[in-house]
Protein backbone atom coordinates (compact mmCIF):
# COMPACT_ATOMS: atom_id res chain seq x y z
CA UNK A 1 0.00 0.00 0.00
CA UNK A 2 2.79 2.41 0.91
CA UNK A 3 4.57 1.54 -2.31
CA UNK A 4 1.43 2.32 -4.31
CA UNK A 5 0.95 5.63 -2.51
CA UNK A 6 4.55 6.59 -3.15
CA UNK A 7 4.11 5.82 -6.87
CA UNK A 8 0.97 7.94 -7.01
CA UNK A 9 2.74 10.76 -5.21
CA UNK A 10 5.68 10.52 -7.61
CA UNK A 11 3.30 10.59 -10.59
CA UNK A 12 1.52 13.73 -9.35
CA UNK A 13 4.85 15.35 -8.58
CA UNK A 14 6.24 14.61 -12.06
CA UNK A 15 3.14 15.64 -13.98
CA UNK A 16 1.68 18.31 -11.69
CA UNK A 17 1.76 21.01 -14.37
CA UNK A 18 0.08 18.73 -16.90
CA UNK A 19 -2.65 17.91 -14.39
CA UNK A 20 -3.23 21.61 -13.79
CA UNK A 21 -3.49 22.20 -17.55
CA UNK A 22 -6.05 19.42 -17.82
CA UNK A 23 -8.13 20.71 -14.91
CA UNK A 24 -8.09 24.33 -16.08
CA UNK A 25 -9.01 23.30 -19.63
CA UNK A 26 -11.99 21.28 -18.39
CA UNK A 27 -13.16 23.84 -15.81
CA UNK A 28 -13.12 26.67 -18.37
CA UNK A 29 -15.50 24.64 -20.54
CA UNK A 30 -17.86 23.46 -17.80
CA UNK A 31 -20.18 26.50 -17.47
CA UNK A 32 -23.42 25.85 -19.40
CA UNK A 33 -21.91 22.71 -20.97
CA UNK A 34 -24.76 20.54 -22.23
CA UNK A 35 -27.20 23.42 -22.11
CA UNK A 36 -25.60 25.80 -24.59
CA UNK A 37 -26.13 24.62 -28.17
CA UNK A 38 -26.80 21.78 -30.57
CA UNK A 39 -25.02 21.84 -33.92
CA UNK A 40 -26.56 20.77 -37.24
CA UNK A 41 -24.95 17.32 -37.18
CA UNK A 42 -25.33 16.52 -33.49
CA UNK A 43 -28.36 14.24 -33.82
CA UNK A 44 -26.64 12.27 -36.57
CA UNK A 45 -23.55 11.81 -34.45
CA UNK A 46 -25.64 10.80 -31.45
CA UNK A 47 -27.42 8.19 -33.60
CA UNK A 48 -24.13 7.01 -35.10
CA UNK A 49 -22.58 6.75 -31.64
CA UNK A 50 -25.54 4.68 -30.43
CA UNK A 51 -25.26 2.33 -33.42
CA UNK A 52 -21.48 2.21 -33.03
CA UNK A 53 -21.84 1.25 -29.36
CA UNK A 54 -24.34 -1.47 -30.20
CA UNK A 55 -21.96 -2.75 -32.85
CA UNK A 56 -19.19 -3.02 -30.26
CA UNK A 57 -21.19 -4.46 -27.36
CA UNK A 58 -23.29 -6.82 -29.50
CA UNK A 59 -20.18 -7.86 -31.47
CA UNK A 60 -21.71 -6.73 -34.74
CA UNK A 61 -18.42 -5.08 -35.64
CA UNK A 62 -19.38 -4.23 -39.24
CA UNK A 63 -21.91 -1.76 -37.79
CA UNK A 64 -19.07 0.39 -36.42
CA UNK A 65 -18.58 1.63 -39.98
CA UNK A 66 -21.01 4.54 -39.83
CA UNK A 67 -19.59 7.32 -41.97
CA UNK A 68 -16.74 8.12 -44.33
CA UNK A 69 -15.42 10.84 -41.99
CA UNK A 70 -14.99 8.33 -40.10
CA UNK A 71 -15.58 9.88 -36.61
CA UNK A 72 -14.48 6.75 -34.73
CA UNK A 73 -12.95 8.54 -31.73
CA UNK A 74 -16.03 10.75 -31.42
CA UNK A 75 -18.30 7.70 -31.54
CA UNK A 76 -16.22 5.89 -28.91
CA UNK A 77 -16.43 8.83 -26.52
CA UNK A 78 -20.07 9.69 -27.25
CA UNK A 79 -21.06 6.01 -27.18
CA UNK A 80 -19.50 5.58 -23.75
CA UNK A 81 -21.31 8.76 -22.70
CA UNK A 82 -24.63 7.28 -23.84
CA UNK A 83 -23.98 4.11 -21.79
CA UNK A 84 -23.15 6.20 -18.70
CA UNK A 85 -26.28 8.30 -19.23
CA UNK A 86 -28.47 5.20 -19.53
CA UNK A 87 -27.03 3.56 -16.41
CA UNK A 88 -27.30 6.80 -14.41
CA UNK A 89 -30.90 7.40 -15.53
CA UNK A 90 -32.01 3.83 -14.79
CA UNK A 91 -30.40 4.01 -11.34
CA UNK A 92 -32.37 7.18 -10.59
CA UNK A 93 -35.57 5.93 -12.16
CA UNK A 94 -35.54 8.59 -14.88
CA UNK A 95 -37.25 7.89 -18.19
CA UNK A 96 -34.92 7.76 -21.19
CA UNK A 97 -37.64 9.14 -23.47
CA UNK A 98 -37.53 12.85 -24.29
CA UNK A 99 -41.32 12.78 -24.65
CA UNK A 100 -41.58 11.97 -20.94
CA UNK A 101 -38.69 14.13 -19.75
CA UNK A 102 -37.02 16.69 -22.04
CA UNK A 103 -34.25 17.13 -19.47
CA UNK A 104 -32.85 13.75 -20.51
CA UNK A 105 -31.71 15.41 -23.76
CA UNK A 106 -29.63 17.96 -21.88
CA UNK A 107 -28.34 15.38 -19.40
CA UNK A 108 -27.07 13.16 -22.21
CA UNK A 109 -25.60 16.14 -24.02
CA UNK A 110 -23.67 17.21 -20.92
CA UNK A 111 -22.23 13.75 -20.27
CA UNK A 112 -21.13 13.29 -23.88
CA UNK A 113 -19.65 16.77 -24.15
CA UNK A 114 -17.90 16.42 -20.80
CA UNK A 115 -16.16 13.25 -21.97
CA UNK A 116 -15.15 14.96 -25.22
CA UNK A 117 -13.72 17.91 -23.29
CA UNK A 118 -11.80 15.52 -21.00
CA UNK A 119 -10.40 13.63 -23.99
CA UNK A 120 -9.19 16.84 -25.62
CA UNK A 121 -7.83 18.03 -22.27
CA UNK A 122 -5.70 14.88 -21.94
CA UNK A 123 -4.28 15.36 -25.44
CA UNK A 124 -3.54 19.00 -24.65
CA UNK A 125 -1.67 17.92 -21.51
CA UNK A 126 0.55 15.72 -23.68
CA UNK A 127 1.32 18.75 -25.84
CA UNK A 128 2.09 20.86 -22.78
CA UNK A 129 4.48 18.19 -21.50
CA UNK A 130 6.63 18.46 -24.63
CA UNK A 131 6.58 22.25 -24.71
CA UNK A 132 7.54 22.45 -21.05
CA UNK A 133 10.44 20.01 -21.38
CA UNK A 134 11.82 21.46 -24.61
CA UNK A 135 11.18 25.20 -24.38
CA UNK A 136 10.59 25.81 -20.70
CA UNK A 137 7.63 26.56 -18.49
CA UNK A 138 7.14 30.16 -19.68
CA UNK A 139 6.56 29.30 -23.32
CA UNK A 140 4.48 26.23 -22.40
CA UNK A 141 2.13 28.25 -20.18
CA UNK A 142 1.71 31.16 -22.59
CA UNK A 143 1.17 28.96 -25.65
CA UNK A 144 -1.31 26.56 -24.04
CA UNK A 145 -3.15 29.42 -22.36
CA UNK A 146 -3.59 31.31 -25.62
CA UNK A 147 -4.61 28.14 -27.43
CA UNK A 148 -7.15 27.17 -24.75
CA UNK A 149 -8.77 30.61 -24.89
CA UNK A 150 -8.63 31.00 -28.68
CA UNK A 151 -12.37 31.69 -29.29
CA UNK A 152 -12.89 29.40 -32.28
CA UNK A 153 -10.98 26.58 -30.58
CA UNK A 154 -12.91 27.20 -27.35
CA UNK A 155 -16.18 26.92 -29.28
CA UNK A 156 -15.29 23.76 -31.20
CA UNK A 157 -13.83 21.87 -28.23
CA UNK A 158 -17.14 21.88 -26.36
CA UNK A 159 -19.43 20.46 -29.03
CA UNK A 160 -20.24 16.97 -30.29
CA UNK A 161 -18.33 17.22 -33.50
CA UNK A 162 -15.00 16.29 -35.09
CA UNK A 163 -12.94 19.47 -35.40
CA UNK A 164 -11.94 19.94 -31.76
CA UNK A 165 -10.79 16.33 -31.45
CA UNK A 166 -8.97 16.05 -34.77
CA UNK A 167 -7.20 19.41 -34.38
CA UNK A 168 -5.84 18.57 -30.94
CA UNK A 169 -4.82 15.03 -31.93
CA UNK A 170 -3.03 16.36 -35.00
CA UNK A 171 -1.22 19.00 -32.98
CA UNK A 172 -0.16 16.39 -30.42
CA UNK A 173 1.20 14.16 -33.20
CA UNK A 174 3.13 17.04 -34.78
CA UNK A 175 4.61 18.20 -31.46
CA UNK A 176 5.65 14.69 -30.37
CA UNK A 177 7.24 14.03 -33.76
CA UNK A 178 9.38 17.11 -33.28
CA UNK A 179 10.17 15.93 -29.76
CA UNK A 180 11.45 12.70 -31.31
CA UNK A 181 13.69 14.61 -33.75
CA UNK A 182 15.46 16.16 -30.76
CA UNK A 183 16.51 12.67 -29.67
CA UNK A 184 16.12 10.18 -32.50
CA UNK A 185 17.03 7.27 -30.25
CA UNK A 186 13.98 7.76 -28.06
CA UNK A 187 11.44 5.75 -30.04
CA UNK A 188 8.81 6.16 -27.31
CA UNK A 189 8.28 9.71 -28.56
CA UNK A 190 7.89 8.50 -32.13
CA UNK A 191 5.36 5.90 -31.01
CA UNK A 192 3.29 8.51 -29.14
CA UNK A 193 3.31 10.71 -32.25
CA UNK A 194 2.13 7.78 -34.37
CA UNK A 195 -0.55 6.95 -31.80
CA UNK A 196 -1.99 10.48 -31.95
CA UNK A 197 -1.75 10.38 -35.74
CA UNK A 198 -3.82 7.20 -35.67
CA UNK A 199 -6.44 8.85 -33.47
CA UNK A 200 -6.44 11.83 -35.86
CA UNK A 201 -7.16 9.71 -38.94
CA UNK A 202 -9.75 7.72 -36.98
CA UNK A 203 -11.47 11.03 -36.28
CA UNK A 204 -11.39 12.62 -39.74
CA UNK A 205 -9.88 11.62 -43.07
CA UNK A 206 -8.42 15.10 -43.61
CA UNK A 207 -5.81 14.11 -41.01
CA UNK A 208 -4.24 11.84 -43.66
CA UNK A 209 -2.27 15.03 -44.32
CA UNK A 210 -0.07 13.94 -41.40
CA UNK A 211 1.33 11.05 -43.45
CA UNK A 212 3.07 13.14 -46.15
CA UNK A 213 3.91 15.75 -43.51
CA UNK A 214 5.69 13.12 -41.41
CA UNK A 215 7.53 11.84 -44.48
CA UNK A 216 8.62 15.32 -45.54
CA UNK A 217 9.64 16.36 -42.01
CA UNK A 218 11.62 13.17 -41.48
CA UNK A 219 13.38 13.57 -44.82
CA UNK A 220 14.28 17.20 -44.08
CA UNK A 221 15.53 16.27 -40.62
CA UNK A 222 17.91 13.56 -41.77
CA UNK A 223 18.98 15.22 -45.01
CA UNK A 224 19.85 18.40 -43.18
CA UNK A 225 21.70 16.25 -40.68
CA UNK A 226 22.02 18.95 -38.04
CA UNK A 227 20.84 16.80 -35.20
CA UNK A 228 22.39 13.46 -36.15
CA UNK A 229 26.17 13.47 -35.87
CA UNK A 230 26.46 10.00 -37.38
CA UNK A 231 24.92 11.26 -40.63
CA UNK A 232 27.21 14.30 -40.64
CA UNK A 233 30.28 12.11 -40.20
CA UNK A 234 29.34 9.37 -42.64
CA UNK A 235 27.78 11.58 -45.29
CA UNK A 236 26.41 8.52 -47.03
CA UNK A 237 23.12 9.01 -48.78
CA UNK A 238 22.33 5.32 -48.37
CA UNK A 239 22.41 5.57 -44.57
CA UNK A 240 20.33 8.71 -44.71
CA UNK A 241 17.64 7.00 -46.77
CA UNK A 242 17.66 3.97 -44.48
CA UNK A 243 17.16 6.27 -41.47
CA UNK A 244 14.33 8.13 -43.19
CA UNK A 245 12.46 4.95 -44.14
CA UNK A 246 13.03 3.36 -40.73
CA UNK A 247 11.58 6.31 -38.83
CA UNK A 248 8.70 6.80 -41.25
CA UNK A 249 7.65 3.16 -41.27
CA UNK A 250 7.79 2.87 -37.47
CA UNK A 251 5.59 5.97 -37.19
CA UNK A 252 3.28 4.82 -39.98
CA UNK A 253 3.14 1.32 -38.51
CA UNK A 254 1.93 2.70 -35.17
CA UNK A 255 -0.69 4.73 -37.04
CA UNK A 256 -1.95 1.61 -38.85
CA UNK A 257 -2.03 -0.49 -35.67
CA UNK A 258 -3.97 2.24 -33.86
CA UNK A 259 -6.34 2.56 -36.82
CA UNK A 260 -6.94 -1.21 -36.81
CA UNK A 261 -7.21 -1.78 -33.06
CA UNK A 262 -9.66 1.04 -32.30
CA UNK A 263 -11.99 0.48 -35.25
CA UNK A 264 -13.79 -2.87 -34.94
CA UNK A 265 -15.07 -2.66 -38.54
CA UNK A 266 -11.45 -3.13 -39.61
CA UNK A 267 -11.46 -6.53 -37.90
CA UNK A 268 -14.17 -7.92 -40.17
CA UNK A 269 -14.50 -5.78 -43.32
CA UNK A 270 -11.27 -3.82 -43.92
CA UNK A 271 -11.78 -3.56 -47.70
CA UNK A 272 -15.24 -2.04 -47.25
CA UNK A 273 -13.81 0.44 -44.74
CA UNK A 274 -11.14 1.68 -47.14
CA UNK A 275 -13.60 1.77 -50.03
CA UNK A 276 -15.99 3.90 -47.98
CA UNK A 277 -13.22 6.26 -46.89
CA UNK A 278 -11.98 6.65 -50.47
CA UNK A 279 -15.45 7.34 -51.83
CA UNK A 280 -16.02 9.91 -49.10
CA UNK A 281 -12.76 11.70 -49.87
CA UNK A 282 -13.27 11.65 -53.65
CA UNK A 283 -16.98 12.40 -53.94
CA UNK A 284 -17.57 14.64 -50.93
CA UNK A 285 -14.25 15.95 -49.65
CA UNK A 286 -12.73 16.92 -53.01
CA UNK A 287 -15.46 17.03 -55.63
CA UNK A 288 -18.41 17.91 -53.42
CA UNK A 289 -19.58 21.41 -52.61
CA UNK A 290 -21.41 23.11 -49.79
CA UNK A 291 -23.66 26.01 -50.81
CA UNK A 292 -23.30 28.96 -48.45
CA UNK A 293 -23.51 32.73 -48.21
CA UNK A 294 -20.15 34.37 -48.86
CA UNK A 295 -20.03 38.18 -48.97
CA UNK A 296 -23.82 38.17 -49.25
CA UNK A 297 -24.00 35.82 -52.24
CA UNK A 298 -24.91 32.14 -52.43
CA UNK A 299 -21.89 30.23 -53.76
CA UNK A 300 -20.95 26.59 -54.21
CA UNK A 301 -17.19 27.17 -54.04
CA UNK A 302 -16.11 30.44 -52.35
CA UNK A 303 -12.74 30.18 -54.07
CA UNK A 304 -9.10 30.49 -52.97
CA UNK A 305 -9.71 33.64 -50.93
CA UNK A 306 -12.09 31.86 -48.54
CA UNK A 307 -9.67 30.64 -45.89
CA UNK A 308 -7.82 33.96 -45.83
CA UNK A 309 -11.15 35.58 -44.97
CA UNK A 310 -11.90 32.84 -42.42
CA UNK A 311 -8.46 33.34 -40.88
CA UNK A 312 -9.16 37.04 -40.48
CA UNK A 313 -12.65 36.73 -38.98
CA UNK A 314 -12.28 33.55 -36.90
CA UNK A 315 -8.84 34.20 -35.40
CA UNK A 316 -8.28 36.22 -32.24
CA UNK A 317 -6.28 39.43 -32.20
CA UNK A 318 -3.69 37.54 -30.15
CA UNK A 319 -3.22 34.95 -32.88
CA UNK A 320 -2.96 37.35 -35.81
CA UNK A 321 -0.71 39.90 -34.09
CA UNK A 322 1.44 37.18 -32.54
CA UNK A 323 1.82 35.25 -35.79
CA UNK A 324 2.88 38.29 -37.81
CA UNK A 325 5.09 39.45 -34.93
CA UNK A 326 6.80 36.05 -34.73
CA UNK A 327 7.63 36.13 -38.43
CA UNK A 328 9.11 39.62 -38.05
CA UNK A 329 11.31 38.79 -35.05
CA UNK A 330 12.12 35.22 -36.17
CA UNK A 331 15.88 35.83 -36.38
CA UNK A 332 15.88 37.25 -32.85
CA UNK A 333 14.38 34.13 -31.33
CA UNK A 334 16.52 31.49 -29.58
CA UNK A 335 17.74 28.80 -31.96
CA UNK A 336 15.48 26.09 -30.49
CA UNK A 337 12.34 28.19 -30.92
CA UNK A 338 13.39 29.28 -34.39
CA UNK A 339 13.81 25.68 -35.53
CA UNK A 340 10.46 24.75 -34.02
CA UNK A 341 8.83 27.68 -35.82
CA UNK A 342 10.29 26.60 -39.17
CA UNK A 343 8.99 23.09 -38.55
CA UNK A 344 5.49 24.37 -37.75
CA UNK A 345 5.51 26.72 -40.75
CA UNK A 346 5.91 23.70 -43.03
CA UNK A 347 2.65 22.38 -41.59
CA UNK A 348 0.93 25.77 -41.92
CA UNK A 349 1.96 26.24 -45.55
CA UNK A 350 1.03 22.81 -46.87
CA UNK A 351 -2.12 22.38 -44.79
CA UNK A 352 -3.41 25.69 -46.12
CA UNK A 353 -2.95 24.36 -49.64
CA UNK A 354 -4.86 21.19 -48.71
CA UNK A 355 -7.71 23.32 -47.36
CA UNK A 356 -7.91 25.52 -50.44
CA UNK A 357 -7.89 22.90 -53.21
CA UNK A 358 -11.26 21.14 -52.56
CA UNK A 359 -14.46 22.89 -53.62
CA UNK A 360 -16.15 22.04 -50.31
CA UNK A 361 -15.09 24.71 -47.86
CA UNK A 362 -16.37 25.45 -44.34
CA UNK A 363 -14.93 27.84 -41.78
CA UNK A 364 -14.47 25.18 -39.09
CA UNK A 365 -12.15 23.16 -41.35
CA UNK A 366 -9.41 25.71 -40.63
CA UNK A 367 -9.10 24.75 -36.96
CA UNK A 368 -6.05 22.43 -37.34
CA UNK A 369 -4.31 25.34 -39.07
CA UNK A 370 -5.23 27.76 -36.29
CA UNK A 371 -3.95 25.58 -33.44
CA UNK A 372 -0.53 25.25 -35.10
CA UNK A 373 -0.41 28.97 -35.85
CA UNK A 374 -1.27 29.63 -32.21
CA UNK A 375 1.95 27.92 -31.07
CA UNK A 376 3.90 30.14 -33.47
CA UNK A 377 2.14 33.33 -32.36
CA UNK A 378 2.98 32.57 -28.71
CA UNK A 379 6.69 32.84 -29.54
CA UNK A 380 6.30 36.55 -30.20
CA UNK A 381 4.66 37.24 -26.85
CA UNK A 382 7.21 35.15 -24.94
CA UNK A 383 10.02 37.03 -26.71
CA UNK A 384 8.31 40.32 -25.82
CA UNK A 385 7.93 39.30 -22.17
CA UNK A 386 11.60 38.35 -22.02
CA UNK A 387 12.52 41.79 -23.31
CA UNK A 388 10.36 43.30 -20.54
CA UNK A 389 11.82 41.00 -17.85
CA UNK A 390 8.77 38.72 -17.78
CA UNK A 391 7.04 40.33 -14.80
CA UNK A 392 4.15 38.27 -13.45
CA UNK A 393 1.83 41.26 -13.13
CA UNK A 394 2.42 42.17 -16.76
CA UNK A 395 1.68 38.62 -17.89
CA UNK A 396 -1.57 38.59 -15.89
CA UNK A 397 -2.62 41.89 -17.48
CA UNK A 398 -1.78 40.40 -20.88
CA UNK A 399 -3.96 37.36 -20.21
CA UNK A 400 -6.99 39.26 -18.92
CA UNK A 401 -8.43 40.28 -22.34
CA UNK A 402 -8.50 36.62 -23.41
CA UNK A 403 -10.34 35.64 -20.24
CA UNK A 404 -12.73 38.59 -20.47
CA UNK A 405 -13.45 37.76 -24.11
CA UNK A 406 -14.44 34.23 -23.12
CA UNK A 407 -16.72 35.59 -20.39
CA UNK A 408 -18.19 38.13 -22.81
CA UNK A 409 -18.94 35.50 -25.45
CA UNK A 410 -20.36 32.90 -23.04
CA UNK A 411 -22.21 30.78 -24.01
CA UNK A 412 -22.29 31.95 -27.65
CA UNK A 413 -18.67 31.12 -28.48
CA UNK A 414 -19.49 30.27 -32.11
CA UNK A 415 -20.65 33.85 -32.60
CA UNK A 416 -17.08 35.19 -32.38
CA UNK A 417 -15.87 37.32 -35.29
CA UNK A 418 -12.62 39.24 -34.99
CA UNK A 419 -13.37 42.88 -34.00
CA UNK A 420 -10.39 44.00 -36.12
CA UNK A 421 -12.53 43.29 -39.19
CA UNK A 422 -15.87 44.58 -37.92
CA UNK A 423 -16.87 41.85 -35.49
CA UNK A 424 -20.20 40.06 -35.61
CA UNK A 425 -22.07 42.83 -37.49
CA UNK A 426 -19.83 42.51 -40.53
CA UNK A 427 -18.91 38.88 -39.95
CA UNK A 428 -22.37 37.33 -40.41
CA UNK A 429 -22.78 39.20 -43.70
CA UNK A 430 -19.41 37.96 -44.91
CA UNK A 431 -19.22 34.40 -43.58
CA UNK A 432 -22.59 32.77 -43.05
CA UNK A 433 -22.80 31.09 -39.62
CA UNK A 434 -23.25 27.44 -40.53
CA UNK A 435 -24.43 26.64 -37.01
CA UNK A 436 -27.14 28.52 -35.16
CA UNK A 437 -25.75 31.38 -33.09
CA UNK A 438 -27.62 33.48 -30.56
CA UNK A 439 -29.64 30.54 -29.22
CA UNK A 440 -29.78 32.03 -25.74
CA UNK A 441 -31.06 35.37 -27.10
CA UNK A 442 -33.73 33.66 -29.20
CA UNK A 443 -35.01 31.69 -26.22
CA UNK A 444 -34.89 34.74 -23.96
CA UNK A 445 -36.87 36.75 -26.51
CA UNK A 446 -39.65 34.19 -26.91
CA UNK A 447 -39.86 33.46 -23.20
CA UNK A 448 -40.43 37.15 -22.65
CA UNK A 449 -43.01 37.24 -25.43
CA UNK A 450 -44.78 34.21 -23.96
CA UNK A 451 -44.97 35.84 -20.54
CA UNK A 452 -46.13 39.16 -22.02
CA UNK A 453 -48.99 37.53 -23.97
CA UNK A 454 -49.80 35.11 -21.14
CA UNK A 455 -49.35 32.09 -23.39
CA UNK A 456 -49.69 28.59 -21.96
CA UNK A 457 -47.15 25.77 -21.76
CA UNK A 458 -47.81 22.49 -23.54
CA UNK A 459 -46.19 19.23 -22.41
CA UNK A 460 -48.68 16.36 -22.42
CA UNK A 461 -49.50 16.01 -26.10
CA UNK A 462 -47.85 16.10 -29.52
CA UNK A 463 -47.93 18.83 -32.12
CA UNK A 464 -49.42 16.38 -34.63
CA UNK A 465 -52.31 15.72 -32.28
CA UNK A 466 -52.90 19.42 -31.79
CA UNK A 467 -53.03 20.01 -35.55
CA UNK A 468 -54.80 16.92 -36.87
CA UNK A 469 -56.98 15.73 -33.97
CA UNK A 470 -57.95 19.09 -32.52
CA UNK A 471 -57.74 20.88 -35.90
CA UNK A 472 -55.52 23.59 -34.43
CA UNK A 473 -58.17 24.87 -32.00
CA UNK A 474 -56.00 24.24 -28.95
CA UNK A 475 -52.96 25.94 -30.51
CA UNK A 476 -54.29 29.47 -30.02
CA UNK A 477 -53.12 29.91 -26.39
CA UNK A 478 -49.74 28.23 -27.11
CA UNK A 479 -46.45 29.67 -28.36
CA UNK A 480 -45.56 28.29 -31.79
CA UNK A 481 -42.44 29.42 -33.69
CA UNK A 482 -41.27 28.29 -37.14
CA UNK A 483 -37.64 27.96 -38.20
CA UNK A 484 -35.76 26.73 -41.22
CA UNK A 485 -35.19 23.00 -40.84
CA UNK A 486 -31.43 23.31 -40.18
CA UNK A 487 -32.14 25.79 -37.37
CA UNK A 488 -35.08 23.83 -36.00
CA UNK A 489 -32.85 20.79 -35.40
CA UNK A 490 -30.55 22.93 -33.27
CA UNK A 491 -33.11 24.77 -31.15
CA UNK A 492 -36.14 22.55 -30.57
CA UNK A 493 -35.07 21.15 -27.13
CA UNK A 494 -34.80 24.67 -25.70
CA UNK A 495 -38.37 25.50 -26.76
CA UNK A 496 -39.79 22.23 -25.50
CA UNK A 497 -38.09 22.85 -22.17
CA UNK A 498 -40.53 25.70 -21.38
CA UNK A 499 -43.53 24.18 -23.16
CA UNK A 500 -43.38 26.07 -26.47
CA UNK A 501 -43.62 24.43 -29.90
CA UNK A 502 -40.90 24.95 -32.51
CA UNK A 503 -41.96 24.06 -36.05
CA UNK A 504 -40.18 23.37 -39.33
CA UNK A 505 -41.06 26.24 -41.63
CA UNK A 506 -41.26 24.12 -44.78
CA UNK A 507 -43.92 21.74 -43.35
CA UNK A 508 -47.02 23.55 -44.63
CA UNK A 509 -49.73 21.82 -42.51
CA UNK A 510 -47.82 22.78 -39.37
CA UNK A 511 -46.57 26.16 -40.59
CA UNK A 512 -50.12 27.30 -41.40
CA UNK A 513 -51.03 26.95 -37.72
CA UNK A 514 -47.82 28.65 -36.45
CA UNK A 515 -47.87 32.13 -34.90
CA UNK A 516 -44.30 33.35 -35.36
CA UNK A 517 -41.61 32.85 -38.01
CA UNK A 518 -37.88 33.47 -37.60
CA UNK A 519 -35.51 34.19 -40.51
CA UNK A 520 -31.78 35.02 -40.39
CA UNK A 521 -31.01 38.54 -41.58
CA UNK A 522 -28.46 37.24 -44.12
CA UNK A 523 -31.13 35.03 -45.77
CA UNK A 524 -34.53 36.55 -45.01
CA UNK A 525 -37.05 35.10 -47.50
CA UNK A 526 -40.19 36.23 -45.67
CA UNK A 527 -41.10 38.53 -48.57
CA UNK A 528 -41.38 35.53 -50.91
CA UNK A 529 -43.77 33.63 -48.64
CA UNK A 530 -47.03 32.96 -50.55
CA UNK A 531 -48.74 30.41 -48.32
CA UNK A 532 -49.84 33.01 -45.78
CA UNK A 533 -49.26 36.64 -44.88
CA UNK A 534 -46.35 37.52 -42.59
CA UNK A 535 -46.02 40.81 -40.72
CA UNK A 536 -42.65 41.99 -39.40
CA UNK A 537 -42.60 42.20 -35.59
CA UNK A 538 -39.08 42.60 -34.30
CA UNK A 539 -35.38 41.77 -34.76
CA UNK A 540 -33.42 39.59 -32.34
CA UNK A 541 -29.92 40.89 -31.74
CA UNK A 542 -26.75 39.51 -30.24
CA UNK A 543 -24.26 42.00 -28.78
CA UNK A 544 -25.99 44.76 -30.75
CA UNK A 545 -25.82 42.93 -34.08
CA UNK A 546 -29.13 42.10 -35.85
CA UNK A 547 -29.35 38.34 -36.38
CA UNK A 548 -32.96 37.20 -36.82
CA UNK A 549 -36.11 38.91 -38.03
CA UNK A 550 -39.35 37.84 -36.33
CA UNK A 551 -42.66 37.78 -38.23
CA UNK A 552 -46.25 37.17 -37.16
CA UNK A 553 -48.63 34.97 -39.17
CA UNK A 554 -51.50 37.38 -40.00
CA UNK A 555 -53.54 34.58 -41.56
CA UNK A 556 -54.31 33.23 -38.09
CA UNK A 557 -55.90 36.58 -37.16
CA UNK A 558 -58.00 36.62 -40.30
CA UNK A 559 -59.26 33.09 -39.61
CA UNK A 560 -60.54 34.15 -36.20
Amino acid sequence: MKNLLSKIKAFFSKFKYELVVFLVFVLVRLPSLGHDNFNTDVWRWKARSYDFGNGVFLRQFANTLQKYHPGVTLMWVSGIGAKINNAYSVARGISLSADNNINIIFQLDFIQKFLIVCTIGIALSFIFYVLRNVFGLKYAIVSIFLLSFEPFYLALTRVIHLEGLVSTFMLASVVWLYYYFLNDRNYKRLIISGLFAGFSVLTKTSAIFLIPFCGLSTALFFLKGKQDERVNNEKKIKNVLVSIFRVFFIWFGVLLVTFFVFWPAMWVEPLKVFQTLYEGIASVGVEGDHIQYYFGRLVEDPGPSFYFVVLGFRSSIYLLVGFVGSLIIRKKLPVNLRRFMDYLLIFVFFYFIQLTLPSKKLDRYILPELVVMSLISSMFFVWLFEKLNFKKVMVMVFMMPAILTALYLHPEYMSYYNPMFGGIKIGVKTLEPKWLIGTSNIIRYFKGLSERDNLQSSFNTSFEELVYVHHGRDLEPLLTVAFREKYYTQIWPFFREFGAWPVIESLTPFAERTKYFVYPVWDDTASTENRFTLRYVDTIKLRGAPLYNVYFNETLVNER
